[in-house]
């Protein structure tokens, strides 16, 4: 179970109260009125100290250890002396308390404070004080003292632990937050990169309105398969869009035309005529139309002008 040191000097404060009235009642029995008095002070003083604990007076702890010290050593010095060949065992409350409730240098000053009282008395008093007691009783406060130095180091060991949990949590966190802006930045430069991509390929293979019902294809540079596969949809695209009859594909761009090329313009046409186009094939230059007779490539299938504009005069007549 956790208590905090808040809760425990309420605790120790309220086992104090119940402590002084079980022992104010016992004394009540045997008609022992000058403790019955000392004990209902210090019930009433420990009552004032629990409420100005609670109300956040953080010097409550030190006031009750010094008040203990110095109530009981008063109290045991006034005791009659019965021989007095003992140290009364309550002198050992004033250093647990401080055990409990304060730092370690409490413990000595309260053992100090207590013991110091009745040892006082008891010399002035001509008491016999049994040393080999008063050595068990310093061993006594000495292990106390070093279990409050044993609790100090494993509390400091668990708020290093646990600060360095915090902290490498933190840095999770903080890594988890920068992966995240990363991804975002990666996501967000993926979709520039293929908006330009859309972008090229729009630019690579444009579609033109020459006139109604007419469209124009300029291709220029290298018709590699990726390039075709674009031609193909994009004019299929715009002629189902546009509702065109007739494509003009124009290849004056192109620095040559082989097999592949050729057969990529013969599906585009193909997939056009699909949509009831007409396709005409312009720009084929001199060099261009050598390649194609010798590598014996026919493009039977499309109707072939020296130029644009002649394929525009060929659609109005």
């Amino acid at each position: 179970m956790k208590i905090t040191q808040r809760q425990a000097v309420s605790l120790s404060l309220g086992v104090l109260i119940v402590g002084d009235i079980c022992l104010m009642i016992a004394l009540v029995f045997i008609q022992l009125w000058v403790y019955v008095a000392t004990t209902g002070i210090s019930a009433l003083i420990t009552v004032v100290l629990l409420i100005a604990h609670l109300r956040g007076w953080k010097h409550a702890a030190s006031v009750i250890v010094v008040f203990s010290a110095l109530m009981l050593g008063f109290v045991l010095s006034i005791t009659p002396a019965m021989g007095m060949a003992t140290l009364p065992l309550p002198l050992i409350i004033p250093p647990a308390l401080a055990l409990a409730l304060t730092r370690p240098r409490w413990i000595v000053a309260s053992a100090i404070l207590s013991t110091g009282i009745y040892l006082v008395r008891a010399i002035t008093s001509g008491w016999m004080i049994d040393v080999s007691l008063l050595i068990i009783y310093v061993v006594l406060v000495l292990l106390l003292l070093l279990a409050r130095a044993v609790l100090n180091t494993e509390v400091q060991r668990a708020e290093e632990s646990r600060q360095r949990a915090e902290e490498a949590q933190a840095r999770i966190e903080e890594q988890a937050h920068a992966l995240e802006a990363a991804n975002a930045a990666q996501q967000a430069q993926l979709e520039e990169q293929r908006r330009l991509l859309d972008l090229v390929a729009t630019l690579e293979t444009p579609a033109i309105t020459l006139a109604e019902d007419v469209l124009f294809a300029p291709v220029v540079g290298h018709l590699d398969s990726r390039r075709s596969a674009a031609l193909t949809a994009r004019l299929l695209e715009a002629a189902h869009r546009q509702r065109a009859n007739h494509v003009i594909i124009d290849i004056a761009g192109v620095s040559m035309v082989d097999s592949t090329v050729a057969q990529a313009l013969i599906r585009t046409a193909q997939a056009l005529r699909l949509l009831g186009c007409r396709v005409t094939l312009s720009g084929i230059s001199s060099e261009v139309a050598l390649t194609l007779t010798q590598q014996d490539i026919a493009l039977s299938d499309i109707a072939t002008v020296r130029s644009p504009q002649e394929a525009l005069r060929l659609q109005q007549m």
